[in-house]
């Protein structure tokens, strides 16, 4: 559910960006349509109610989008530009490809806000180790040669959704923020580096033998790209590839 519904949060911001008309029963139905998708494509079998439930709780997001904090700014004076964005599009830091995209950019009065989405969150203010992650987005924004290069000219901000309703955590941007987000990546980078090394022949997917029990698999990062998956025949696929709903 949670994926579907990130997919239709895209839906609405490019649709507002783009000036086109949102119909809140397209949207149902193109959400409907996605879960049932992912249902089928994971072998599982399709239960309408269930269905329904999600897409009540999907859609109350999306919804609920044009009530949130800075997204209902988008249509005000207030708001100069804005646009959204892939994070998907990598860039380069290090010699490595590194995903720091925000989801859309918004430029309030003098300041550029980064905003990162989260379709589902546990508490409103990030912990530590949250807001460095934020903080990336300030080195993707010193990237882009069409944006400012000082990091005080930018507000890095979190949307997400809590308790029935969308919540937003900012703080700006500084130079020792981008710093310490500097060395994170540097850090990660570094032990994934060190991980890749020592898996030696695990560090191919094709190589590690499939797990054909549920538990094993339901919290695996690797679930979506999991070779089991080209192998349909077998029982340990639908086991390998099926997340709960609420992560569909």
């Amino acid at each position: 559910m949670i994926r579907a519904t990130s997919e239709g949060i895209k839906d609405w911001l490019e649709s507002k960006n783009s000036g086109e008309e949102w119909s809140s029963g397209g949207a149902k139905v193109l959400l409907t349509a996605r879960l049932r998708t992912k249902i089928r494509g994971q072998g599982d079998e399709i239960d309408d109610d269930e269905i329904g439930t999600m897409v009540e709780h999907g859609m109350e997001r999306i919804s609920g989008l044009a009530r949130a904090p800075t997204l209902s700014l988008l249509d005000s004076e207030r708001v100069t530009e804005w646009m959204p964005l892939d994070r998907l599009q990598p860039m380069r830091f290090n010699d490595s490809r590194v995903y720091a995209a925000p989801d859309l950019i918004v430029r309030v009065g003098n300041r550029w806000h980064l905003i990162r989405l989260t379709t589902q969150m546990w508490r409103r203010v990030p912990n530590e180790v949250q807001q460095l992650e934020l903080g990336v987005m300030l080195q993707w924004a010193m990237e882009e040669p069409s944006l400012p290069d000082d990091p005080a000219e930018f507000v890095v901000q979190r949307i997400g959704w809590l308790a029935h309703r969308w919540l937003a955590w900012q703080q700006r941007g500084s130079t020792v923020w981008l710093d310490a987000a500097r060395l994170t990546l540097l850090h990660d980078l570094r032990e994934l580096g060190y991980a890749r090394h020592s898996a030696g022949r695990f560090g191919n997917l094709d190589l590690v033998e499939a797990s054909g029990k549920r538990r094993d698999c339901s919290t695996c990062g690797y679930r979506e790209i999991c070779p089991a998956a080209a192998k349909a025949s077998t029982p340990t696929v639908v086991e390998a590839q099926t997340p709960t709903p609420a992560q569909r």
